[in-house]
């Protein structure tokens, strides 16, 4: 659920927007995405799917969790479904959320700076044969071509770089000192 929206989606989810559907899952809405149309704000529904083998990475066991625990059950009206968990009626921060993600997620996949967990779970998702118009909307990007030429991390992984530039016809070893003669 996380790695497909931005932490600042994350952090606008209101907790009275979220609920378990007939079929076990998981629904909630964004509030005022990152996008608007026409200077309105966006309230975009999303659904999520129980975790298929793994109950300790369900998103709607954590939903439950959260639900049945005490202290948690005495939010005030308005409240966000991401708190912090000293002071219940504050709503974590998108800052907040974005580096418990990196530190969390991204810094074990790769090293390099500016790197959003967003992108590295939209191209995992390709990765895994999910469709390109169902990741593009899930994730919320702006279009399909935004994402493909400037955050798809895998794009170019698919290229043999190494064998077609260092290729036996380009790259020959020439020692210039067999043709160097002082006469």
């Amino acid at each position: 659920m996380a790695a497909l929206l931005r932490p600042s989606d994350l952090a606008r989810i209101p907790f009275t927007s979220c609920s378990i559907t007939d079929d076990g899952c998981l629904s909630f809405h964004v509030v005022a995405p990152k996008k608007t149309r026409r200077k309105r704000r966006i309230i975009k529904p999303f659904k999520v799917h129980p975790h298929a083998t793994d109950m300790e990475l369900c998103p709607v066991q954590f939903f439950k969790a959260i639900c049945d625990h005490p202290n948690l059950a005495s939010r005030p009206p308005g409240s966000q479904l991401f708190v912090k968990s000293n002071l219940i009626h504050q709503p974590l921060t998108s800052s907040t959320i974005s580096s418990w993600l990196h530190r969390s997620f991204i810094a074990l996949c790769t090293s390099e700076p500016n790197v959003s967990i967003r992108s590295l779970a939209s191209s995992r998702t390709f990765d895994l044969g999910v469709a390109r118009e169902n990741t593009i909307t899930l994730s919320n990007w702006t279009s399909s071509s935004t994402f493909k030429n400037h955050y798809q991390r895998n794009r170019m992984a698919q290229v043999d770089f190494t064998s077609t530039i260092l290729s036996d016809l380009v790259n020959q070893f020439y020692d210039a000192t067999d043709d160097f003669s002082l006469d």
